[in-house]
């Protein structure tokens, strides 16, 4: 279709624990504006403004804005959610306090389990009951459901979460319920868990729930906040479009409804939108995406183009949330992770972190820990004269001072010393997380290309991927903004359950085919809604699949057209069930049972291409000097130095190498050997 290029900007934003980013792109004309800002917590959207305005972008230029922050993720981790309690049936008020049979440690016999979300007193009884078939056993109890709203009302309780047995084969209790309690606190926000999570297993679906009620406020507020400031302060009265933990953006309103689907999204965005498309073109289907940000590192994979989901994670320990996402390992190595020594004397590195405020001791701001920006200072590899490009100013005098006092005086050690152990320590972390997300889970990381992402990402990669036996890294041309852009890369993305629970003997397929009718429909009327046009639409259908006697399902692929027999299906479960545990079960031992029917919806969004850098040439144009960095195995050896905004396509050169640009620094140790492909990628081969 036509577009005018003066209001064909699509802008993407991401707000991380130490920076926001922002990046602008033309679908028209391919011009590119970015924005790189110290994050502004408790007031996030400032920095989102902040972006924007160093951008140098307007909100009426912009045709699409989409939006990723770890505003929902961080209220859980840090247990900043808004007060709130859970009401559910009577008998089952210790569900969410039971959890499931596991331990954060198996040898600490002292371990206490950390607070629950919400604390038992909080936890409220109705009487009701609801068959697992949908039969109302038990008429709701109003007179209980008031009580338990002036109970509420008398503790300050900001959300209500509402977990019935079984509602979601009937969930007429859950609506009166909600029904009597808009009547009787208002003010109070009410999650349903028939709505978030209509499937079996009730810890998982208490627990979803009581995840999204815990931070509905909180997200209702903060994006209600950026709108304001967007209208009144940007002049952008368009959709705002929010990344999901499943690999699309969805609509502000739904995103507010059902906050617990933002959880985590900005690094799966960025696995999706850029660490996908760019092993795509770098020709390579199969890609380990790892980012570092300034808090956390994640790692995701991406098969066959495709990104593995997985529909149960885990936020916290025993706090699984059960809404689709992008299967994705995190742990705390960041550029702003600490480096610590334990009461054994150990030397660790993370979870904690510095975040933005103050920042890495390297900032001035006041902080005097050691942080993995620091050891990366001290070992040579950034150059604290060209800290984002030379926009910000840090020390690398106060990054020695602090591995000397805090780490090398209890061990004896040199600033170098300590910050290239710390490396190690942080190193064999990030490949112990990436060795869980691909050797534990069946994949041959040597069938994968490493695409790494974030701030921090391309300093550690290559070490990396040299010892998960990986060969082959490409680096994106802007990984730090490799969230904000993936947001403007992927589609709205809506996934719709329906829980059936028939065994095959008892299925009637014309009535099947009705039910996935139903829920079709409804996914296309969501998309309609949001503003999709109905060419743009595509429908996946899905069935969940389990043996009668299990409790875990696998999730198939449907059969094109209508459902006249399971045959496929059936056979697609088996091999599946064989490939997760080794095993399945003879024909006829155990009956199949169809326990869900899903739809994901999609619709196709405007979003940019990377085009052709246009310009060939050696690596020697881009060739900034030398200086003394650190390798392992190595130590300190005199390396070149490259800038990467001047490496054209086609320039070859070897490790050791640094090539340095204003939001990463990607390092090369001997043995390394890059190209520059034509779009910009660095496509770096390992040696082993």
């Amino acid at each position: 279709m036509d577009m005018d290029a003066r209001k064909a900007w699509v802008v993407g934003t991401d707000i991380g624990g130490t920076f926001t980013d922002v990046i602008c792109v033309n679908l028209v004309t391919g011009e590119q504006r970015l924005g790189k800002v110290p994050s502004t917590p408790p007031t996030f959207f400032d920095g989102v403004i902040n972006g924007l305005e160093a951008a140098g972008i307007r909100g009426e230029e912009v045709l699409s804005f989409r939006h990723g922050a770890t505003v929902s993720t961080n209220a859980i981790l840090e247990r900043k959610g808004v007060k709130t309690a859970l009401v559910t049936t009577e008998g089952f008020r210790d569900v969410l306090g039971g959890g499931r049979a596991e331990r954060i440690s198996a040898f600490e016999l002292d371990w206490d389990p950390p607070e629950l979300i919400i604390p038992r007193r909080n936890v409220l009884s109705v009487r009701e009951r609801v068959s697992p078939y949908g039969e109302i056993v038990t008429k709701l109890n109003e007179a209980d459901v008031r009580k338990a709203a002036r109970i509420i009302r008398k503790r300050g309780i900001e959300s209500v979460a509402v977990v019935y047995i079984d509602s979601f084969m009937n969930p007429v209790h859950e609506e009166r319920t909600r029904a009597i309690l808009q009547e009787e606190i208002p003010d109070v926000d009410i999650t349903l868990s028939h709505e978030v999570l209509p499937q079996m297993l009730e810890f998982e679906r208490t627990c979803t729930t009581v995840l999204n009620a815990y931070i509905s406020p909180i997200l209702k507020n903060y994006l209600g906040g950026l709108e304001r400031r967007l209208k009144k302060d940007w002049n952008y009265h368009g959709p705002i479009l929010v990344t999901t933990s499943g690999g699309g953006v969805i609509g502000m309103h739904e995103a507010v409804k059902f906050p617990a689907k933002t959880f985590h999204s900005s690094p799966v965005s960025g696995a999706v939108g850029l660490a996908g498309y760019i092993g795509s073109l770098a020709g390579f289907d199969n890609v380990i995406a790892f980012e570092t940000g300034g808090t956390t590192n994640n790692v995701s994979i991406i098969y066959q183009g495709k990104p593995a989901i997985t529909h149960e994670w885990k936020i916290l320990w025993n706090v699984p949330c059960c809404l689709p996402s992008v299967d994705t390992i995190y742990i705390g190595a960041g550029g702003g992770s600490i480096g610590w020594v334990d009461k054994g004397g150990m030397l660790n590195v993370g979870p904690q972190s510095m975040g933005a405020v103050p920042g890495p001791a390297c900032y001035g701001a006041g902080g005097d820990e050691p942080t993995n920006t620091d050891t990366q200072i001290v070992l040579g590899r950034i150059d604290p004269d060209y800290y984002l490009g030379g926009a910000m100013k840090v020390d690398g005098r106060l990054s020695h001072k602090a591995l000397e006092q805090k780490i090398g005086k209890r061990y004896g050690w040199d600033a170098a010393t300590s910050a290239s152990n710390m490396y190690m320590v942080a190193m064999t972390n990030l490949m112990m997380a990436m060795r869980l997300q691909t050797v534990s889970r069946g994949w041959d990381p040597r069938d994968f290309a490493v695409v790494p992402y974030g701030g921090g990402g391309a300093m550690y990669a290559c070490d990396l991927a040299r010892e998960i036996g990986a060969t082959t890294v490409v680096v994106p041309p802007l990984p730090g903004y490799a969230s904000a852009f993936g947001a403007i890369r992927v589609d709205v993305k809506h996934e719709f359950t329906s829980a059936i629970h028939k065994m095959e003997t008892e299925l009637d397929y014309r009535w099947l085919n009705r039910q996935f009718a139903s829920l079709v429909q409804k996914a296309e009327k969501t998309l309609r809604k949001e503003g999709t046009r109905p060419e743009d639409i595509t429908i996946e259908r899905y069935l969940d699949v389990k043996y009668f006697s299990q409790s875990r399902f696998f999730t198939v692929a449907a059969p094109e057209g209508e459902i006249r027999d399971l045959a496929a299906i059936t056979e697609t479960f088996m091999q599946d069930m064989k490939a997760a545990y080794g095993y399945n079960l003879p024909p006829g031992y155990a009956p199949v049972e169809i326990v869900n029917l899903r739809v994901v919806a999609k619709g196709k969004l405007p979003k940019p291409d990377l085009r052709p850098i246009g310009n060939s040439g050696s690596a020697a144009q881009a060739t900034k000097g030398r200086r003394k960095v650190w390798f392992r195995d190595v130590g300190f050896i005199d390396t070149a130095i490259y800038e990467r905004d001047r490496l054209a396509a086609g320039a070859t050169f070897d490790g050791p190498a640094i090539v340095e640009q204003h939001d990463t620094t990607t390092v090369m140790p001997p043995g390394t050997h890059c190209q520059v492909d034509r779009w910009g990628n660095l496509v770096i081969k390992v040696d082993h």
